[in-house]
């Protein structure tokens, strides 16, 4: 059973997500994104998968950051990522960098369950050992 760790700071919709990815099998944490040790809750959550939101409060990029640290720590580096947000040009500022990162997949909220549970499937399918540890 692969590992998720979903982080947004809305809890209505980090709710219904974990319901989402926990109704396809998966064993989810869920990690309000409003936090300061955010960082060192993913990392203690050990992932197979990251779902996190590109904005927390008024930081257009938290959530970009937050993946670039994480590839950046022994173990993460080529940690899958769904990167989901509704502001759209700051998704769009990004783009680029998205393109050249690797294993990561953008949504644009909203979007349908079944495009979600389909860009984690198609991440975790080919990832062949454990993510972070």
């Amino acid at each position: 059973m692969a590992r998720l760790t979903v982080v947004n700071d809305n809890p209505e919709l980090l709710d219904l997500i974990g319901e989402i990815v926990e109704g396809d099998r998966h064993a989810t944490t869920l990690i309000d994104g409003v936090q300061d040790n955010l960082l060192q809750q993913i990392c203690r959550s050990k992932p197979d998968l990251l779902l996190i939101d590109l904005r927390h409060g008024d930081d257009a990029r938290h959530g970009w950051q937050i993946v670039q640290q994480l590839r950046g720590t022994s173990g993460c580096d080529d940690l899958p990522v769904v990167l989901c947000s509704a502001d759209i040009p700051a998704l769009n500022e990004i783009e680029s960098e998205l393109q050249t990162a690797g294993r990561v997949v953008a949504l644009k909220l909203p979007f349908e369950i079944e495009e979600l549970l389909r860009s984690i499937r198609r991440l975790m399918g080919r990832q062949e050992a454990p993510g972070c540890s």
